[in-house]
This record gives structure tokens, C-alpha cells and sequence, in this order.
């Protein structure tokens, strides 16, 4: 758009326009601009209005509209846009200081931390005493984890002349904090960020950086307070939203085991930015830890549209699919973690991922590589009591059971409420005929971790104990223990299973066929389902139906030995008897 100024009065004259044209153009003589549009709402040919080239390349020449345009697409956190309008304004004027500084913020707002350091560095160099520049260049540099050059930074800014324009000494105490909080340095950030909120209350942004501290000193009372402060404030996010306040009391939930408020958190974090990949990825693990893996997939899912390359969520949908018993796609996807993801990840680094890939190896037989991802995990992570008793089932699965059982004893060692690592150490010490020892390791288990959330694990271990009970010839304790196991998960087709073995044990053969008949709607394909039914009905001398049961187990597994013993006794039985003479 060309702007029309007093040089077109001639034009005017000698075309005897109307007067309010020529009131226009004497508008424009006395220092005012109008837009070409008027030319052409009066219906006026634009070629008859001649704009030389130097007064058209007017404003390209024109620092301050630059200058101005840099600063307003920056308040508007239009990025992009605002590195092009300040790059055009320092190419006009290298020397003006505040250019460099709003290219800087311009940048910063983009994650280009580097070019940010260097335009804030230009801008110190033209104004070295301005404490503004100095906290904005700690705050860049800090993203870039140079915390020894941030911190000297802030440092300077604190001592020298106060100008902090769209900074402010708060900024500052508030930066100072969250570097002194990533050192590890908790009580020294914790008093760094309280200046901060000292110097400004309305800080949102600092006390959610509060609330994150005191999450780390089990402070969980003080952090939920300071988050919903922040939220209710609502003022000072700077680049960041209301959204990492939600997300970080979402933390706070989770530790507290408040999981449905903390599902609420975080739905209301993905609710204000729906980009935010990490608010995605934790309340996936929420739902993950209990047991709504379908669910917690598709969290990770939403992550990874917002970061595509993001190590975490990939290395969390690989466990969650691992769940799913989808270990193909679980392997691709702890693949992708660590050989094409970003690396970024949570405190247990990589070794999360290969932990995963363990599991989802054992899932699809490969134990020996399985064995060297689960070796892997623990060179990463020694203190993870997980990884141990993760590395303990793929020993059991090779036949190790001395070393399996060393693996689960130093996953109890580490978390003694870990009812994965009882489930382990029972499974192998069945494996190795030491049943009264397994039993207790399985209520060792039933006691621990696994009472959280959906409780779905829970049901696996009561479901192997009366499995052991079963084999103990303890048939009513075997049947209780079902029933526990179906109280807390009815469709576990391996507790229905397990209930009509105890059933049958029992003399309760009608039950029993019910059990069995349970256990294949919902796995119609397993032989040994196919098999106790079967016999359950050959017990009832229904024997055309158990001949039935015993043909589809036989077309499932033809190595079904039951079956096919069986499978005789009910044909000989449906012979037509000879008629006595």
C-alpha cells in the first residue's frame, strides 16, 4: 500500500478535481497521510497518480516504523514476523539499543536461544549499565544451560542502574531461583523465588515455580497452595500460560495419589495450550499407572502430534502398548526413543526406554536381547527397583532362575513395597518348586504398590496364587483367591479359567463348565479353555457337546493331549449301544 503525499498537488490542479479532493491534498501539505485507498474509492485511475520510486520506498527507509512494528508484533508474540520488522530497523540504524533488544525477545520467543544471546549482548555492548538487557540475557542464557554465565548475569543486573524496562528485579529473583533449582540447589531457589514473589505477589509465574519446588521437598500442602494461587492471580506468565500452573499442581496430585483431580489438572492444562507435549505425556502416565493403557495411548498420541520427535512420549507409548500386548508397535516405538527422538525425558533418562524395549523383547520371545536392553536400563538407572525386577522376568523366561531370583531380591531391596518384584520373585520360586515361599511372596505382593489406581495387576496376582493353590491340591483357597482376582477384574479370562479348575476339583462340574464357557467369550482361541470345558461336560455326561469342545481345542493345538484323550472317551461313549437280544 503506497502512501500519497504533497507531491501529487499538481495532479490535483490539473485535473480540476472536486474540492474535497483538493481539501485532501491540502490536508496532506499541511504534514498528514492518506492512504492510495482514497484514490480509489473516488473512483480516480490510479495511473493518473504518479508515486516516484523513492517516495513509494518511503517507509522502507523509515526507522522508527520499523522500530514500532518490531515492538508491536513482539507484545503480539508474533515471533517471526517481529525478527523481520526488527532486522529491517537494525539494518537502518545498527547503533539504536533497543532494536537489539526486542530481536532478542523476538528470538527467545521462538526458542532460538542463541541468536537471542547475541542480539541482548549487542544491546548490552550500547548499554552496558541497563539492568533490563542484563536479566533478559540471564533468562536466554539459561535456557541454554550456561548457569554459571546466567547467573553472573543476573547478578550484574541486580547491582547496576535499575532501568528494567519490560524486566523487573522480580524476573530476576525469579530466574536466579529456577537456575539454583536445576543445580539441585532447593533452599537456595526456594529463597530466591520468594524474593521474587516478595517483590511482585502477582508473580503467577514465580509461584508456580514455588509450587514445583516444594513438589521436590514433599511440600505437597505448600505447592498445591502457591499453584492455585497462581492460577487465581492470572497475571505475569510472561512466554509461558496458565497451563504450566495447572500442569504442575496436576504433579502434585499425582504424588499425592489424587489421580482423578490430578486427570483434571491436566485436562484443564491441555485445555489452555493443546501444544504442550509434556502436560500430554505425564497425564498419559497417570492413566498408565492405572491401567487405562488404551487410554494413556492416546494421550502419548496427542503428545507426539505437538512434538513429533518427542523421546518421552514415544518411549511412553511404547510401555503403554507393551500393556496392550501390541510388542511389535511397542518396539518400534522404543526404537524411535532412542535412535530418532529428541532425547528429551523425564528424571529416569533413557534407561525408561530401555526398559521397555525389554519388555516389549520378552513379548515377542527374543529374551537374550531382551536380557541386554534390561542390562542396558539398569547401567543407566541401578537405583530403579522396576528395572530389576523387569530384567528378574526375562531371567525367569530363559530358564536363570538363580539369577532371576538375585534380580528380584535386589528389587525388594530397593522398594519393599514393589508388588511387581514380590510378583517375580513368587513366579520364579514356583518355578523352582519352593511353593510355600512363593505363596508368601504373592501376599507380599497383594499388599504392595498394586492396590493403587485400577488395581488391574492386582488381579494378575491373585490369579497366579490360586493358580499355585490349585497345584497345592488347596481347591477352596484356590477358588477364593479366583474370586478375589474377578472381584477386581471380571474379564480376566485366566481367573475364569483358574475358577473353573478349582470348580471342577471341587465336584462342581456345572459351575465349572460356566467358568470355562466365561473364559472363552472372552479368548475364544485358547486350546486349554476348549479342553476343561470339554471335560467339565464329560463329567456331566453331556458328551456330544464336550466331543464339540474337544474338536476345537484339537483345531486350535493338535498337540493338545487332554483333548485328544478325551476327545476318544466321549466318541466311545455316543456309540449306539448293542440291543440285547
Amino acid at each position: 500500500m503506497y502512501w500519497v503525499t504533497s507531491f501529487a498537488r499538481p495532479v490535483v490542479e490539473k485535473l480540476g478535481l472536486p474540492m474535497i479532493l483538493r481539501s485532501f491534498f491540502q490536508s496532506v501539505k499541511q504534514g498528514k497521510r492518506f492512504c492510495l485507498l482514497m484514490v480509489v474509492l473516488l473512483n480516480l485511475p490510479i495511473a493518473s497518480v504518479y508515486l516516484p520510486t523513492a517516495i513509494a520506498q518511503e517507509k522502507l527507509q523509515d526507522f522508527d516504523y520499523w522500530a514500532s512494528l518490531c515492538s508491536s508484533l513482539v507484545k503480539s508474540r508474533k515471533y517471526k514476523e517481529a525478527v523481520e520488522a526488527c532486522n529491517q530497523a537494525i539494518t537502518l540504524n545498527t547503533n539504536e539499543p533497543i532494536a537489539w533488544l526486542e530481536r532478542g525477545d523476538a528470538m527467545a520467543g521462538q526458542g532460538m536461544y542463541i541468536e537471542a544471546v547475541v542480539s541482548y549482548d549487542r544491546f548490552i555492548k550500547l548499554k552496558p549499565d541497563n539492568s533490563g538487557g542484563l536479566a533478559k540475557r540471564c533468562g536466554a542464557l539459561m535456557e541454554l544451560e550456561r548457569y554459571e554465565d546466567a547467573i553472573a548475569s543476573c547478578e550484574l543486573a541486580l547491582r547496576l542502574d535499575q532501568n528494567w524496562a519490560d524486566a523487573s528485579p522480580a524476573m530476576v529473583w525469579y530466574i536466579q531461583g529456577a537456575l539454583l533449582k536445576r543445580a539441585g540447589k532447593m533452599a537456595e531457589a526456594l529463597e530466591s523465588i520468594g524474593l521474587a514473589i516478595r517483590s511482585n505477589p502477582n508473580y503467577s509465574l514465580a509461584l508456580t515455580e514455588r509450587c514445583d519446588i516444594f513438589v521436590a521437598l514433599d511440600r505437597a500442602a505448600d505447592a498445591i497452595q502457591d499453584c492455585d494461587r497462581a492460577i487465581k492471580v492470572n497475571a505475569n506468565w510472561g512466554r509461558s500460560t496458565p497451563a504450566i500452573a495447572w500442569k504442575t499442581k496436576g504433579k502434585v496430585q499425582n504424588q499425592l495419589k489424587r489421580f482423578d483431580e490430578a486427570l483434571f489438572s491436566y485436562d484443564k492444562a491441555v485445555a489452555i495450550e493443546p501444544t504442550n507435549a509434556q502436560a500430554w505425556a505425564e497425564q498419559g502416565m497417570i492413566l498408565w499407572r492405572l491401567g487405562r493403557y488404551a487410554e494413556a495411548l492416546a494421550s502419548q498420541e496427542w503428545s507426539l502430534k505437538a512434538k513429533e520427535k518427542y523421546s518421552l512420549a514415544l518411549a511412553n507409548s511404547c510401555a503403554a502398548l507393551n500393556q496392550l500386548r501390541q510388542y511389535k508397535e511397542a518396539l518400534v516405538a522404543c526404537n524411535a526413543a532412542l535412535q530418532e527422538g529428541d532425547q528429551q525425558w523425564d528424571y529416569l533418562g533413557p534407561a525408561w526406554a530401555w526398559d521397555q524395549r525389554a519388555n516389549a523383547l520378552n513379548g515377542l520371545g527374543k529374551y537374550e536381547e531382551a536380557l541386554a536392553s534390561a542390562n542396558r536400563a539398569i547401567s543407566l538407572q541401578p537405583s530403579q527397583a522396576s528395572f530389576w525386577g523387569n530384567r528378574a522376568a526375562t531371567l525367569w523366561a530363559l530358564g536363570r532362575f538363580d539369577l532371576a531370583l538375585s534380580s528380584t531380591n535386589q528389587a525388594i531391596a530397593l522398594n519393599q513395597n514393589s508388588s511387581s518384584a514380590w510378583f517375580n520373585h513368587g513366579r520364579i520360586l514356583t518355578s523352582m518348586g519352593r511353593s510355600e515361599e512363593a505363596l508368601k511372596a504373592y501376599d507380599k505382593a497383594i499388599e504392595g504398590d498394586a492396590n493403587i489406581g485400577s488395581q488391574i495387576f492386582l488381579a494378575d496376582i491373585w490369579t497366579n496364587k490360586s493358580a499355585l493353590l490349585w497345584r497345592l491340591n488347596r481347591f477352596q483357597e484356590s477358588l477364593m483367591a479366583s474370586q478375589q482376582a474377578l472381584g477386581i477384574n471380571p474379564k480376566s479370562d485366566t481367573a475364569w479359567f483358574n475358577r473353573g479348575l478349582a470348580l471342577m476339583s471341587l465336584g462342581r462340574n456345572a459351575e465349572a463348565a460356566t467358568a470355562y464357557g466365561r473364559a472363552l467369550a472372552i479368548d475364544v482361541k485358547n486350546a486349554d479353555y476348549w479342553t476343561g470345558r470339554g471335560l467339565a461336560l464329560l463329567e456331566l455326561n453331556s458328551n456330544a457337546d464336550a466331543l464339540v469342545s474337544f474338536e476345537q481345542a484339537l483345531k486350535l493345538n493338535p498337540n493338545q493331549m487332554q483333548a485328544t484323550t478325551n476327545k476318544a472317551i466321549a466318541i466311545e461313549r455316543l456309540k449306539p449301544k448293542p440291543v440285547k437280544p
